[in-house]
């Protein structure tokens, strides 16, 4: 028998409010045992492929290649990744998911970072930067260690006695809600361009998160925040959606975000509402609709916007997203109606043989390639299936790596995992046509030159390459370096996008005397999007 669509979402509308009858349960392990399609049921029928297998399962466009970066018993149970300057991939992993230890006990979970050693663009070393952690899930490499994300914290996992592993565990904020659901914390950890970390608060948790300086936020499932780095200040950034998990910024610095069981991609505006449940929204109405379609599921995790020049004009400014239920990334083309973004259904990007596939996290990574979590598992869901069922796999888990390799004519090599370590080729890295590299140069710039860097940044706000100056201008403005004369000839850029990005800038500013008639004047341009 089949388990129709329709009937899955009205069992987890039942489920959310607390109606989760015995009866329900027991026609949703039916369905699933009983399902004619094996991508329709909760608990897949199949039996697990080898990692070899599994690859060969996969189905992508002309051009497009599937590899394997890491399995098991390397790689087990992966949520979230990242990339740090010197290309290294940093990854969540969890055994204890559904279930968090108890407060205070040693979790089985960890931080693990796989290191390409001798430059061939594939990673050989997988190492263990923090374990004994609790179900993390968001993390970001900062400085000497990697903010993240486990019950009950935001912690700052710290490597002070530069042996590869954290010897120093400083909390940044917290405690934070998890105790009514564990697939619906804190997460997608982005750094914006702005130097803030945004995150996503997930479904049916209460939190309420205090900076050093006395700020305060309180949130109830479905939002988005920051904060700083250093522990020292939080703010909302966006209200509602249901179950927000994956972030990613497009070139202009917008934000989106990925969703579970409402629309699959929102597009993030400062101080906007989302439908979330029935909630209401400020007054102003819900922030303008991305798409009017679902894909076919209510459970989307991971999101990625294709900014290089690598792949075919067709997949570029591209939205894709990870279709854990469907076994599936999808991709939706992204045009613009004045400065709104508007996404088209596109062809699914990929698709598998192998109902075990969970695409749970994507990453756009320094190489160009796109980068796939893969959480492998015979269950997903969070209410559809117990928690405690003994199906749940706990030992497997991919991670991918798609590739366009081109044509025998014109083949295409990726870029290097690593970035410079000098200023200077650091400074030449924010003209990169791969937006992930731009960001990581800068943030690198920041983060370890600091002041150091200014002279060498100071060059490039001249070039002529538009992505050069963006990015030049962010690390002048982010090191309270940038001059007022250079911010208003970024005002005035002939290319639209750095008067966006000044427009960004001139957002946090106190210095209304001659920066609020900067951003007045920007009313009058002629681009919707500045």
């Amino acid at each position: 028998m089949h388990c129709p669509k329709q009937s899955f979402k009205h069992r987890f509308r039942w489920a959310v409010h607390g109606l989760w009858l015995p009866g329900l349960v027991a026609f949703a392990c039916a369905c699933a045992a009983g399902a004619a399609d094996p991508f329709a049921a909760h608990v897949r029928p199949t039996e697990p492929l080898a990692p070899d297998d599994a690859r060969e399962a996969f189905r992508l466009p002309p051009g497009f290649e599937k590899e394997l970066v890491a399995s098991e018993p390397d790689i087990a149970k992966p949520m979230n990744m990242a990339f740090d300057a010197r290309g290294r991939l940093w990854v969540t992993v969890t055994l204890e998911y559904p279930h968090p230890v108890p407060l205070g006990e040693r979790g089985r979970d960890s931080i693990q970072v796989l290191e390409d050693t001798n430059g061939d663009g594939h990673f050989d070393k997988v190492s263990t930067f923090v374990d004994g952690l609790n179900i993390p899930i968001g993390l970001y490499p900062y400085r000497d260690g990697v903010i993240a994300w486990s019950i009950p914290n935001l912690w700052f996992f710290r490597d002070t006695d530069g042996d590869g592993r954290a010897d120093v565990r400083e909390k940044l904020y917290g405690p934070l809600g998890w105790e009514r659901d564990t697939h619906g914390m804190s997460s997608s950890f982005v750094r914006g361009f702005d130097g803030w970390l945004y995150i996503t608060h997930g479904f049916n948790n209460d939190s309420v998160v205090r900076g050093a300086d006395g700020s305060e936020i309180r949130m109830n499932s479905g939002n988005t925040y920051r904060v700083r780095l250093d522990g020292s200040r939080v703010e909302h950034h966006t209200h509602g959606q249901v179950n927000p998990f994956g972030m990613c910024l497009d070139p202009r610095g917008n934000l989106y975000s990925a969703d579970c069981h409402s629309s699959p991609v929102y597009q993030l505006l400062h101080g906007g509402y989302y439908p979330s449940f029935g909630k209401p929204h400020d007054g102003l109405g819900f922030a303008p609709t991305l798409m009017q379609h679902s894909h076919d599921s209510t459970a989307i995790s991971g999101i990625v916007y294709y900014a290089d020049d690598q792949w075919p004009d067709a997949f570029r400014d591209n939205l894709f997203i990870g279709n854990v239920m469907t076994s599936r990334i999808n991709r939706d083309s992204v045009t613009f109606n004045g400065s709104s973004p508007v996404a088209e259904e596109m062809p699914d990007f990929l698709e598998t043989d192998d109902p075990w596939f969970r695409p749970v996290n994507l990453q756009l990574g320094p190489d160009g390639a796109l980068y796939v979590a893969d959480f492998y598992n015979r269950i997903i869901g969070h209410y559809e299936v117990p928690l405690d069922h003994p199906g749940r796999d706990r030992e497997r888990g991919r991670i991918w790596r798609v590739v366009y390799r081109g044509s025998s004519e014109q083949p295409i090599q990726p870029r290097p995992l690593a970035l410079a370590n000098t200023i200077p080729g650091l400074v030449k890295e924010l003209g990169s046509p791969n937006l992930k590299r731009r960001l990581l140069a800068m943030n690198d710039l920041v983060d370890r030159h600091g002041d150091a860097a200014v002279s060498a940044v100071r060059q490039a706000v001249g070039s002529d390459d538009a992505f050069q100056r963006i990015h030049a201008r962010w690390v002048l403005h982010r090191l309270g370096a940038l001059e007022d004369s250079e911010l208003q000839r970024a005002c005035a850029d002939t290319g639209a996008d750095a008067r966006v990005h000044a427009m960004r800038m001139l957002t946090g500013t106190q210095r209304w005397t001659l920066h609020g008639g900067l951003a007045v004047a920007g009313l009058e341009d002629e681009s919707p999007h500045v």
